[in-house]
């Protein structure tokens, strides 16, 4: 018998589907009990059903104002380019905010250095700005899948907009919930995109010798966190350290790390539920950060970010929390 503070614990982080000898998809099963307590017999944590409206009404898990979706714009000393109805021919790639980057203000620091890194190298990009809506992963994680198909259709209709005829239509993201729920949740829908994270993108800027990093030595020591929707979920564990490893930066791994990496305690829609059971998940990986003794902690994820640096801050540590594009961009401005 699986017991409501068991199914509603599960931050989808897939780790067990990785161990499991016989391959089975634990995450797929406890996602579906969960559609059915939501949809059917409507009973799930009290936290959800303010998320839920907020996605319904607000188009964003936190309820913030649709009108300041684009914000972060005006914060940014280079210009930004808005694509109002079909993304220009000289535009090559269209680089999604996702709800985190646009509100959440440690989340908005990558975007905007993500943006600024993209300015730098020469590569054009343009954004969504206020026809941007959240891709649905919360709603569909925490098994409300008829919010997920109303919020998916309607990103799809605007991706399509935008598009138009294009071929290959290539899309940056920073957050890697939006990669997996565009990139493979729409694909099932029939509609595909050739989707990039930002490590990628910025180290292949890199290597190409679009962007410079400086020769001096990082002095300081960084570990790196593995986002389980980039990592476990997507087998992308290279490019954020090699990204890294190019600012000059020593790595000091954690004994958790890549395909076993341990999550932050965000996924599966526990962002915005209390935990209730055992040890707090975030502390759990934040004390093993603290014990490797880095000045910082680089993570590639919004969420990760957030549920990182609240354990630093619930632990009292200086060690400091940052995006990959923020170390990167930091390197490159010395």
């Amino acid at each position: 018998v699986i017991t409501q503070d068991v199914l509603w614990s599960c931050t989808t982080c897939g780790a067990c589907v990785n161990e499991c000898p016989v391959d089975i998809e634990h995450v797929d099963h406890i996602v579906n009990m969960r559609r059915f307590q939501v949809l059917v017999e409507s009973e799930f944590p009290s936290e959800l059903g303010g998320t839920f409206r907020n996605l319904e009404k607000a188009g964003n898990p936190w309820g913030a104002n649709r009108t300041d979706r684009d914000a972060w714009i005006n914060e940014c000393d280079f210009p930004v380019r808005v694509i109002e109805d079909v993304i220009p021919d000289d535009v090559e790639y269209l680089f999604w905010v996702g709800c985190a980057g646009a509100y959440e203000e440690r989340a908005k620091k990558t975007t905007k250095a993500v943006a600024e890194l993209l300015y730098m190298s020469g590569t054009t990009f343009g954004v969504l700005g206020k026809r941007e809506t959240c891709t649905g992963d919360p709603a569909r994680r925490a098994g409300n899948e008829f919010l997920y198909q109303i919020l998916s259709r309607e990103n799809i209709e605007t991706l399509q907009e935008t598009f138009g005829s294009r071929g290959v239509k290539k899309v940056v993201v920073t957050c890697p919930h939006c990669f997996t729920t565009i990139g493979r949740d729409y694909k099932q829908q029939g509609f595909e995109l050739q989707m990039v994270h930002h490590t990628q993108l910025l180290n292949t800027l890199i290597k190409e010798g679009k962007l410079k990093t400086s020769p001096h030595k990082a002095d300081k020591k960084l570990t790196y966190h593995d986002p389980c929707y980039l990592g476990r979920h997507n087998q992308i564990y290279q490019p954020p350290r090699e990204l890294l490893e190019s600012t000059g930066v020593e790595i000091t791994e954690m004994p958790r790390n890549q395909e076993r990496s341990f999550c932050c305690g965000a996924g599966g829609g526990r962002m915005w539920m209390e935990e209730k059971l055992g040890t707090r998940i975030n502390l759990n990986r934040v004390d093993e950060a603290i014990a490797t003794g880095a000045d910082q902690v680089a993570v590639a994820c919004p969420f990760c970010r957030v549920m990182v640096s609240d354990g630093m801050t619930a632990r009292e540590s200086t060690t400091e929390v940052l995006d990959v594009a923020q170390v990167l961009l930091e390197n490159i401005k010395r």
